[in-house]
């Protein structure tokens, strides 16, 4: 199992090194996989620890390829070519894994309620979803909290700024405060990373609101929610998150919905959009998920 693993990769790897020497700079082989100069170093690095090979000889900050080097990646380069061959012979049919990255409370509140209409138009392509986090600090800069080569797409909030990645904007984001309907309006439910999302609310608010500070304070939406659900107090969060308690009447309104200037995304590397598996979902996200 330890030689499968080193296989594996080893195989995994070759990509990398295929663009590496293509771009001839590990810095601009880096963007087009959506890493770091230092994770892409740190691929290459562990490639050569695995062959016990020198692929790249490093002066100061420029890389020679070796001998070796341009032997494997010319050896990469038609073995990707093959694949790439393969699967235009094979159709365009979807098929196939897709690996999908999405924030946990919209994927749990909006993702996973609606998956079922997609595995139904799509029978075969299976999709395996697992969370990132993200950062919702004002001013930041869309940073790339995920590893883009383990991903095939990413669902996450920001402003479309993911350098070396596509974005494609699904929605934008609106802020409601939402309570049960037997709840007091006067105790807010605080949100302990979006600590001054209340008061960006409440100002931008048309009608005059009021509320008492936060008697409890979480740390997810999935957590702030269920205390709505319970009755604990008057929840602020995303509406694409309660717009079925919101139609089924388990949660009111208590103010109007409200613009962050943020938005949600698919985001996703060319490699990504150019699979057919890929390419139906990102197209469902854009289309069928965001009417249903």
């Amino acid at each position: 199992m330890k030689n499968a693993n080193r296989d594996l990769a080893i195989f995994a790897a070759l990509p990398v090194l295929e663009a590496a020497v293509r771009h001839n700079s590990f810095t601009r082989a880096a963007r087009e996989f959506g890493l770091t100069q230092s994770a892409l170093s740190r691929r290459i690095q562990g490639l050569e620890r695995d062959l016990g090979l020198v692929l790249f000889a490093r002066r100061g900050r420029s890389i020679t390829i070796t001998h070796e080097g341009a032997k494997l990646a010319k050896a990469a380069r038609a073995s990707l070519d093959l694949i790439e061959s393969a699967r235009h012979d094979l159709g365009n049919e979807a098929t196939g894994t897709v690996r999908v990255g999405i924030l946990p409370s919209l994927g749990g509140f909006w993702l996973a309620p609606r998956l079922p209409d997609f595995c139904a138009k799509f029978p075969n392509v299976s999709l395996r979803v697992v969370n990132i986090d993200a950062e919702f600090q004002d001013g930041h800069k869309d940073p790339i909290t995920w590893d883009p080569s383990s991903l095939d797409i990413v669902v996450t909030r920001g402003h479309g700024g993911w350098q070396s990645l596509t974005a494609k904007r699904l929605t934008q984001e609106y802020m409601i405060a939402v309570k049960r309907p037997d709840t007091p309006t006067n105790t807010k439910l605080g949100h302990s990373t979006r600590s001054g999302a209340w008061k960006a609310y409440i100002d931008a608010s048309p009608q005059e609101l009021q509320f008492a500070p936060p008697a409890v304070v979480f740390e997810h939406f999935y957590m702030i929610i269920e205390a709505a659900r319970a009755g604990a107090g008057v929840a602020l969060v995303p509406n694409i998150l309660v717009s079925q308690d919101l139609s089924s009447g388990r949660l009111e309104a208590c103010g109007p919905a409200q613009s962050t200037g943020a938005s949600y995304y698919a985001v996703f590397s060319d490699r990504s959009a150019h699979r057919p598996s890929s390419a139906a979902f990102i197209e469902w996200l854009q289309k069928d998920a965001l009417e249903l």
